[in-house]
């Protein structure tokens, strides 16, 4: 009987190994726009594997980079019909949905990183009692990518006269279109896949982006100059289906927030890791940093006169004062 019994309990293991690990109640698809070299896909990896851990397996994200179930204000849109559930894009292209976001672009806000992340977490609590009804979503954490550079294939932009003349793309809103009207340029709007091939073509001169966007769309091919002009930092927010949000049980509503959180300090300090890492490369790969302009006190006095015009656009002057206010205690708090 002893062989036999043996035969039974090894077949019962065997079964008990076989099978499949049990399925999560939730699937959450997360789209972002980067490829996989990028700072927000590590921290997208971070997030799902922040979810997964403190919901204890019952929510699975499955990671959608590069663009592939569309362009970032379409993904926007299927969230807040809940037919997609979560996604991690630039804060410009959350605007035309989500006005209130806007605040976070307002040129010249912030001077550093550390006064850029005081402010986004600060404004993540105000803007969730906002942002479902605007666009139904709501922020999980803000990542970051470091201030936008200019970069270009013409000639070094050490000044606001260097500047005229470049045919600049700037990505589509109203924001970042007045700005460098500001500053006497007439800016080409155009979606983010369409920009290597326009440079590549000459159909633009140049564009802005973070040092580590300049590395990882292999930029340094068809550009030669960078100049860091400070007036805006590429945020990102993780922003979940609101529908989607509300149908969970609250337990995993705060593992997401806590999951939010933590990837967003993690994927800012690869950020910094990163654009350090980038402005050597960039030098090697033949690039030229210009640093700051020098006569950069221009282009901030130019861009800041523009806050007032643009409150109709992110939320009405109440909300900007508001968040304004929100943003500079934080920043002071420092």
């Amino acid at each position: 009987m002893k062989p036999f019994i043996r035969t039974l309990a090894t077949a019962a293991l065997t079964i008990c190994v076989a099978l499949p690990a049990a399925a999560a109640d939730y699937t959450m698809r997360l789209s972002h726009g980067d490829n996989e070299n990028n700072p927000t896909h590590k921290g997208a990896l971070r997030f799902q594997e922040l979810v997964e851990k403190y919901s204890d397996g019952r929510i699975e994200v499955q990671i959608f980079p590069s663009n592939q179930l569309g362009s970032e204000q379409e993904v926007a849109q299927a969230l807040r019909m809940g037919s997609i559930e979560s996604e991690i894009l630039y804060t410009g292209n959350l605007v035309p949905l989500a006005p209130s976001v806007g605040v976070m672009m307002l040129p010249y806000a912030f001077t550093s990183n550390e006064e850029a992340h005081a402010a986004m977490d600060a404004l993540k609590g105000p803007l969730n009692e906002r942002l479902p009804k605007e666009a139904g979503v709501r922020v999980l954490g803000y990542f970051e990518k470091g201030f936008r550079v200019l970069t270009n294939d013409r000639r070094e932009v050490k000044t606001l006269d260097d500047l005229q003349g470049l045919k600049i793309r700037v990505s589509k809103n109203n924001i970042a279109i007045d700005t460098f009207k500001s500053w006497g340029l007439d800016p080409i709007p155009m979606a983010w896949a369409e920009v290597f091939p326009a440079l590549q073509q000459g159909v633009i001169d140049g564009q802005e982006n973070p040092y580590t966007t300049a590395i990882s769309s292999k930029f340094y091919e068809v550009q030669k100059y960078i100049t860091e002009i400070h007036y805006l930092i590429w945020s990102g927010p993780i922003i979940v289906s609101e529908r989607f949000y509300q149908g969970l049980p609250e337990d995993l509503q705060q593992a997401l927030d806590r999951a939010g959180e933590e990837a967003a300090q993690y994927e800012r300090q690869v950020s910094a890791e990163e654009t350090e890492a980038a402005k050597k490369k960039l030098v090697e790969l033949g690039m030229t940093l210009t640093g700051a302009p020098e006569d950069e006190a221009k282009w901030q006095e130019a861009a800041k006169a523009l806050w007032p015009g643009f409150a109709d656009d992110i939320g009405g002057a109440a909300w900007v004062e508001e968040a304004t206010g929100i943003m500079n205690d934080a920043i002071a708090a420092q």
